[in-house]
């Protein structure tokens, strides 16, 4: 499912996928509220004076370190001080658009696993040579696609081993889980989001909600 373009895909699209996740609905104004909100409470976990953010199974990392490294991977940004200042701020309105550093504390804030896929271009390649006529890619790996199921690639999980789903982990026959009139999407404790690449320079996330229960398991 896609979401507005503008600079805050990624905040709006972890947004749509948790309202979404908890068998919600919503509409544009509240996704931006919520993306707002999102922007605060990353920018605040990340100036606390201390706490550590679990990364990966064995692997954490204290506010502050993920916060220089946040700074240093941001070519137009010298400071702590203008990252916080940039990150607070809408990106329509010149703002951070947010990625691997701001992921990682909301799978913390969130307590849940977020995975993050691209477009699996090796089988895209493959489509394209056996002459699928709905799938067009540049040399830059654009893609136009009319009606077409494209093939994507995990490439990462934030929270992974650690943040469980309670209904799969502590609830014998979970009735969420077992039900079949949920919406799609209701059925993921952990959250998808697809980056797309829509230009040379710029990418685009949206929201991978699964269609059922067992669709979501292999990730």
């Amino acid at each position: 499912k896609n979401v507005p373009g503008d600079g805050d895909c990624m905040f709006l699209a972890v947004a749509l996928a948790a309202a979404t996740s908890m068998g919600l609905g919503g509409n544009d104004a509240l996704l931006r509220a919520i993306s707002r909100e999102t922007r605060n409470v990353v920018a605040q976990v990340l100036s606390a004076p201390k706490g550590n953010l679990y990364i990966s199974p064995g692997n954490t990392v204290s506010s502050r370190d993920l916060l220089q490294s946040a700074v240093r991977q941001e070519p137009t940004i010298n400071t702590v001080e203008e990252y916080l200042e940039a990150l607070r701020t809408e990106g329509r309105d010149g703002g951070l658009y947010g990625g691997g550093p701001e992921l990682a504390v909301l799978a913390n804030v969130l307590r849940r696993p977020i995975s993050i896929y691209e477009v699996d271009k090796p089988r895209l390649r493959k489509l394209l040579d056996h002459g699928v006529d709905n799938v067009i890619a540049d040399d830059n790996d654009d893609i136009e696609t009319k009606g077409s199921i494209l093939p994507i690639v995990c490439k990462g999980s934030f929270g992974e081993g650690i943040f469980e789903d309670p209904c799969e982990t502590a609830i014998k026959d979970s009735a969420v889980l077992l039900s079949n009139q949920v919406q799609s999407g209701a059925y993921s404790w952990r959250l998808h989001v697809l980056v797309l690449n829509v230009s040379p320079v710029e990418k685009h996330a949206c929201v991978l909600l699964p269609q059922t229960h067992m669709e979501d398991e292999g990730n």
